[in-house]
């Protein structure tokens, strides 16, 4: 390679771009309507690191913090675990995954959540793909289940998570672990939710329209989607 061969870097999915917007800029506008919200990042150290994203989320989101996680965790729970402990346990929750975008105000979410008492909730769409996890309803709404690559239901979960107490998340996660329930040796946050149904507590959903659901797993989802919107 001539020194001035411009060279492809793979960078985090979270600062995928689309018509110029970051989806790191994307999740937090989507959330922005929620009152006296205070934002925490976690990233992998090494990608902080090497692509300053603690710097870019600063600038996204003033007095926002990042945690840095050392290595690969053992799942999604476990790397919101290690954010949720540093937090005000009685506050609310709101974990919002990095690698798919909802084109929705998450603000209204929570309070249709709040108005409702419940004590948790989370977004759903209508896909039966094994590469989601799933929540399945009872008459009124609520959620008796939730599993993890395994459609138990045709109600996908959109990476979107609220707990009306931190510390219920927490309590629920850590629970998972020392049971050992794990989905091909990680650990997922929409499976904390049967840890809250044991508990009696109350878990409902949003449904959102499928349009308004972008997975961004995958280099070929990412291609897929800035084609359609070029």
């Amino acid at each position: 390679k001539t020194p001035n061969q411009h060279v492809e870097t793979n960078y985090p999915l979270c600062l995928t771009e689309i018509n110029g917007t970051s989806l790191l800029e994307c999740i937090i506008k989507n959330t922005q309507s929620i009152k006296n919200a205070k934002f925490v990042f976690s990233f992998l150290e090494t990608e902080a690191q090497h692509y300053h994203l603690d710097k870019v989320v600063s600038l996204l989101a003033a007095g926002s913090r990042s945690i840095l996680v050392p290595e690969q965790t053992q799942g999604s729970a476990c790397t919101a675990l290690l954010a949720a402990c540093q937090l005000a346990q009685e506050a609310e929750l709101l974990i919002v995954s990095a690698n798919e975008l909802v084109d929705d105000d998450l603000g209204a979410m929570v309070n249709n959540f709040r108005k409702r008492g419940l004590d948790a909730g989370t977004l759903t769409f209508h896909s039966i793909h094994p590469r989601y996890s799933f929540v399945s309803l009872d008459d009124d709404g609520l959620v008796v289940e939730a599993a993890q690559r395994k459609p138990i239901s045709a109600n996908a979960t959109a990476g979107v998570f609220w707990f009306a107490r931190t510390a219920d998340f927490v309590e629920g996660t850590q629970n998972l672990i020392s049971k050992e329930s794990s989905v091909d040796g990680s650990y997922f946050v929409a499976s904390v939710f049967n840890e809250l149904v044991l508990k009696q507590k109350k878990i409902g959903v949003s449904s959102l329209a499928l349009k308004k659901y972008i997975p961004l797993k995958t280099e070929h989802q990412v291609d897929q989607y800035k084609s359609v919107n070029k």
